[in-house]
């Protein structure tokens, strides 16, 4: 059975310690992301017990014409059923 710890080890993939795999999730479309011309998804463990972060980084290009990255931290909360946040 799926665990919240199994899914969390999913979720960060190849940022776990010692463990060199990776992985790539592509769900469909999404006009509001697909405008950004390179973006990271990536999920981290928090000092805190059961803590798990996301961490979105996007390359925006602004009307000048620059390209900028931006990126957040949100905190990841658990539902009851485990793989689900």
């Amino acid at each position: 059975a799926l665990t919240h710890e199994a899914a969390e080890d999913i979720l960060i993939g190849h940022r776990r310690e010692g463990h060199p795999q990776s992985w790539m999730l592509v769900c469909g479309q999404n006009p509001a992301y697909d405008e950004f011309p390179c973006q990271y998804q990536m999920f981290y463990r928090g000092k805190a017990r059961d803590s798990v972060w996301y961490n979105p980084v996007f390359k925006v290009l602004t009307l000048d014409g620059k390209e900028e990255w931006r990126r957040s931290d949100y905190k990841v909360r658990r539902e009851d059923t485990p793989g689900r946040f």
